[in-house]
């Protein structure tokens, strides 16, 4: 016959056997967690839970925090609130482990409502940093369309005969539709644009007609540059120039690596490729004005 310290006991054993299932639980929803949002930091709270009466006037309350890692728990009373109202304390509360609770709080804690309510927290903080980073995204998108834009504008204005605007309208198109074709062009952009400023300048052409030899015949010929005050730039400028020829020559370095020129499964992503296109307009757009400045001035 089962006595009613044998019913006491076997009960008071599934009591504890609660309170670990609940922690251990607690734990594997931290994980849970963790797991989801992986290396994202984020602040979310969830909502507040009466934790017990600590006096006739004063009351603990709580809620889960989470911050991409850990599971805490933020914990105040009615009466440090009355307290720290209108100092700039107002709103703290204690952030607390959550092996610091006792199992009667914890219990409280760990209802359906206020899991629920860190899982909804964590959804709305992820939902807002997926909002600024596809703002970021598309202000730097948008940067990057300007930029674009403007260089195209200067080579309109700029660029002699159809060939040459034929060139670098295939490149550009291609950077959406065949970024690997895009590069191709490019450089064959380039290349036309040094021949293009040779042949102008009745300068003899480079026994190999590639991008590494003729930009270095164009930029052997510009001229030197000085300050307003007659100072001369010097070794300053002639760094510049061979800036110009560096990424120039990148280009044509990339087309060998990544383009379709040269055969082969090779594919370019479109950011290289609206790269190559920038870089591309850009040293054109110099190399035509050091043209046009040549041929303004007066013989």
């Amino acid at each position: 016959m089962t006595s009613r310290k044998d019913v006491l006991a076997r009960l008071a054993k599934q009591v504890r056997d609660s309170r670990s299932e609940i922690r251990a639980r607690l734990d594997a929803f931290e994980k849970e967690l963790r797991d989801a949002v992986g290396e994202l930091s984020l602040y979310a709270t969830g909502e507040n839970v009466n934790l017990g009466y600590i006096d006739e006037d004063d009351w603990e309350y709580g809620q889960f925090y989470f911050d991409g890692q850990h599971l805490r728990v933020l914990t105040s009373s009615t009466v440090d609130d009355a307290m720290q109202y209108g100092t700039p304390y107002e709103g703290d509360m204690v952030i607390k482990n959550i092996s610091d609770l006792s199992d009667e709080k914890l219990i409280k804690l760990a209802c359906p409502a206020a899991i629920d309510s860190i899982y909804n927290a964590v959804e709305k903080s992820l939902t807002k940093i997926l909002g600024e980073a596809t703002s970021s995204v598309q202000l730097l998108s948008e940067f990057s369309n300007n930029h674009s834009e403007a260089v195209h504008d200067d080579l309109a204005d700029l660029l002699d005969g159809d060939y040459l605007e034929k060139q670098w309208n295939k490149a550009r198109i291609a950077i959406l539709t065949d970024p690997t074709d895009s590069i191709s062009h490019s450089n064959t952009f380039i290349e036309s644009v040094c021949r293009h400023y040779l042949e102008t300048r009745e300068l003899p052409l480079p026994p190999e007609l590639v991008i590494t030899r003729l930009i270095g015949h164009v930029v052997n010929d510009f001229p030197s540059l000085k300050l307003p005050d007659g100072t001369d730039y010097g070794d300053d400028i002639t760094r510049l120039f061979g800036g110009v020829k560096s990424i120039a020559q990148g280009v044509g370095v990339l087309r060998t690596h990544v383009s379709s020129a040269h055969g082969g499964n090779k594919v370019a992503h479109q950011a290289e490729a609206r790269l190559a296109n920038n870089l591309a307009g850009s040293i054109a757009v110099y190399i035509l004005e050091k043209l046009k400045g040549h041929m303004e001035r007066p013989h």
